[in-house]
């Protein structure tokens, strides 16, 4: 693996502590098969520090950098031979969560602007979403689904994916009749029957689970307000801030259905509430696909 052309950056980052800034970047150039002379190498080392805004820091102590420095110095390493593909595992996992949000755009923007094909491996969902154009989803060594993020979290082929990615509703049923993959299907539930939107080409009396988005449960004055169908009816019975938005939990019968409010809209607890699930949000699965 090491006569590949490939560049890494690992979890814990590897930064050698005996080393300075300039003399950890360097270290590939210098023990590589390629021979550089030490002008070029000094060349190289300066570009992939300015990449990575470490330029300041060439002479510094490696130890004497903070996490979200070092995270940058394994990169501008891992950057220095010009990799053809760029390996990334979890590198943003030992970081607190402001500074975590600030290297995933920047990681992003630098990404994009060498044009190097990067492989990201992370169990942190955002990070997955926000930093790909192609996101894969593996289970038992398998990959289950691969799609842009749009697909992965918005038409998710199985029960599985639904559920690993982000948070979502699931209601059990039975179809009440046939529809082709993308087509409208009614959907026999203990909630009553909802209109859903097949995942794949079902048949009449099909187990199904329903998936969908706690934040396309809209909550409605009645059963009046809109379309026909699919307005369920339930008690609130937990109230979670979460800052920019409330997380609502209904209990309607024996499910909980979760839904999301602006903190100035959210219901009070212990209050009856309508929920509308507009039919093309609500995807029917086959109940197989976990």
């Amino acid at each position: 693996p090491f006569k590949r052309n490939i560049g890494m950056v690992f979890q814990s980052y590897a930064i050698w502590p005996h080393m300075s800034v300039f003399e950890n970047v360097a270290f590939p150039l210098v023990n590589g098969d390629a021979k550089l002379s030490k002008t070029t190498i000094r060349e190289r080392v300066l570009s992939a520090l300015a990449l990575v805004k470490l330029e300041a820091y060439v002479d510094r102590p490696a130890p004497y950098l903070s996490g979200g420095q070092q995270q940058r110095l394994a990169l501008a390493r891992a950057l220095v031979g010009e990799p053809r593909v760029l390996l990334l595992d979890e590198p943003l996992s030992n970081l607190d969560a402001k500074l975590r949000e600030e290297m995933r755009i920047e990681l992003r923007e630098l990404v994009k602007r060498l044009n190097v094909t990067t492989l990201f491996v992370t169990h942190e969902q955002i990070e997955a979403l926000t930093m790909s154009d192609t996101v894969a989803v593996m289970k038992d060594g398998n990959i289950i689904q691969a799609g842009t993020p749009e697909e992965i979290y918005g038409q998710p082929r199985s029960v599985f994916v639904a559920q690993f990615i982000g948070r979502t509703n699931l209601i059990a049923g039975r179809t009440k009749g046939p529809a082709a993959s993308g087509g409208e299907i009614l959907v026999e539930t203990a909630l009553g029957d909802i209109k859903s939107t097949a995942a794949d080409r079902l048949q009449g009396g099909e187990p199904v689970m329903i998936a969908v988005r706690p934040e396309d449960v809209e909550i409605v004055e009645g059963p009046g307000s809109v379309e026909k169908g699919n307005i369920i009816e339930g008690q609130v019975e937990r109230l979670l801030f979460v800052g920019e938005c409330v997380d609502c939990f209904a209990r309607v019968r024996e499910q909980s259905i979760q839904t999301k409010r602006h903190p100035s809209l959210a219901p009070r607890n212990g209050a009856t509430v309508h929920m509308y699930l507009p039919s093309t949000s609500c995807l029917a699965l086959k109940s197989d696909s976990v």
